[in-house]
């Protein structure tokens, strides 16, 4: 039987008394939006909670009692509500809702998604949690600010403020560490430019580079040679960095400084050490093995395919060394040897080594040369001279021979104790046998050398001569330049 309308209104409104009356029941904030952003439906809580009465929170959009730091952010969560469902996983954030006294509560929401333009909501009131969490983070702010304090006065490195919004920029605080290491006391300095640490050595480079980053309020670390408040000087690691404020205004430059002058005194001693240890190592290899050396220790081995190799061997050295003292023996035979290798220095000609009294040298290694031959030949006419010199200052019988020769060597460093550059092939071996089976006071050249300088120098025929491992071979006497006597 169909009931009658009256009846139907009758059941109706007892349900929806029954749901208004269990709506009420909540302890939490029950609300019914729309997507046109206006409350539909609210419990009581609402008018305990706020103070507004129920027609007055409905009468307007709800966004409005939201406080205005908060409203951004709502109308984000706002957003995936109208891209979810009803369906949904609740989505859950928390703002704040003005009060009709003009405070405002917090409020932590879980909200559907929207449905037929239709959503739900449930606000806890977390005002007194949230305060309390306020609190506790305002005291852990405090005790950080004092923490931060404690660690600017005990830090070992010094720390200065300077205001950037002032006309040249005085400091506002130094700590401790400042004091110690520059002399001079927060009194003495507070109201000053730090420019006081500096003195007329001081790098007008870096200074200029601290100006300049100043200008653009940049960061910038410069080491400066200051002094301190009774004269002395001390190296300062200087490192500055800008702070702006909310509208990108610079306020001010935090200054952080270190003493670090035994780390330059340090420095400048390992420099020193390391020049000493190159000269010493350029003393015994060129520069072009050396640095190839360094960066790999292995081994160092060339082919080149002519060079001009010398032998040299005092003569009438050993009868000498027999009536002089050790002494005056080495002495001597650095002497020699000194001037010696100022002439491989002047013609651009590699010394080799020294065997007692003997000297080998070379051209055209480690970096080639087209005049290499050329260059030994000039280098053998004046250490005969050397030795003449010697001669007449000692009185003694001492002569030179010398013995040069043309050719394709091997040369590299051997070994990883006590190295030297050195050369190998048969090369070596035909000027060792010039030098050896040559005459006091001549240079003895191969036909190969000969060749490379027959247009440029003087020569005598010596002839043929019988060579160790080679047999005949045809030498010759270099005698000079052209256009110079002979010897």
């Amino acid at each position: 039987m169909k009931l009658a309308r009256p009846d139907r209104d009758r059941h109706r409104g007892r349900k929806d008394i029954s749901l208004q009356a269990f709506f009420n029941l909540s302890p939490d904030l029950l609300c019914v939006r729309n997507q046109e952003g206006y409350f539909l439906e609210l419990n009581s809580v609402w008018t305990k909670t706020l103070g507004w009465t129920l027609e007055e929170l409905k009468s307007r959009p709800w966004i409005e009692f939201v406080h205005p730091s908060d409203v951004d952010m709502t109308e984000e969560m706002e957003d995936i509500c109208y891209a979810s469902d009803s369906q949904s996983r609740p989505i859950r954030y928390k703002n704040r809702y003005r009060c009709r006294d003009g405070t405002y509560r917090w409020l932590e929401w879980r909200v559907s998604g929207y449905q037929d333009a239709i959503g739900y909501g449930i606000a806890e009131d977390v005002t007194e949690n949230s305060w309390q969490g306020s609190k506790t983070y305002r005291t852990k702010m405090y005790e950080a600010v004092q923490l931060r304090d404690r660690a600017l006065e005990a830090s070992s490195v010094g720390i200065s403020i300077a205001d950037a919004r002032l006309p040249d920029m005085p400091l506002i605080y130094v700590n401790p560490a400042f004091e110690k290491i520059t002399g001079y006391s927060p009194t003495e300095v507070l109201g000053d430019n730090c420019r006081f640490l500096q003195g007329k050595k001081t790098k007008q480079t870096d200074v200029d580079r601290l100006r300049h980053a100043i200008r653009l309020g940049k960061d910038c670390t410069v080491t400066l040679l200051n002094y301190r408040k009774d004269g002395t000087p001390f190296w300062n690691e200087l490192t500055i960095s800008p702070i702006y404020d909310r509208n990108d205004r610079l306020t001010h430059f935090i200054g952080v400084q270190s003493d670090v002058t035994a780390r330059i005194r340090a420095e400048a001693a390992l420099r020193l050490e390391k020049n000493k240890s190159e000269g010493l190592l350029l003393n015994i290899l060129p520069r072009t093995i050396a640095t190839k050396l360094k960066q790999d220790p292995s081994g160092i081995a060339e082919h080149f395919d002519r060079v001009t190799i010398l032998f040299a061997d005092i003569v009438g050295f050993t009868p000498l060394s027999a009536r002089l003292t050790p002494f005056e023996l080495v002495k001597l035979l650095s002497q020699i040897f000194s001037k010696f290798d100022r002439l491989a220095q002047k013609y651009g000609v590699e010394k080799i080594k020294t065997i007692g009294d003997a000297y080998m040298a070379a051209g055209g290694l480690p970096i080639p040369t087209a005049n290499h031959t050329e260059a030994v030949a000039d280098m053998a006419l004046e250490m005969q001279g050397v030795v003449d010199e010697f001669q007449e200052e000692l009185g003694e019988p001492l002569r030179i021979r010398i013995g040069m020769n043309t050719g394709p060597v091997v040369a590299g460093v051997i070994g990883i104790k006590k190295f030297i550059y050195d050369l190998w092939g048969d090369a070596v071996n035909v000027a060792s046998r010039m030098e050896s089976l040559g005459m006091p006071g001549k240079i003895q050249v191969s036909s190969e050398t000969y060749e490379s300088l027959k247009d440029k120098y003087q020569f005598e025929v010596r002839g043929e001569i019988e060579v160790k491992g080679k047999g005949k071979m045809t030498t010759y006497w270099l005698v000079g330049r052209d256009g110079e006597m002979g010897r």
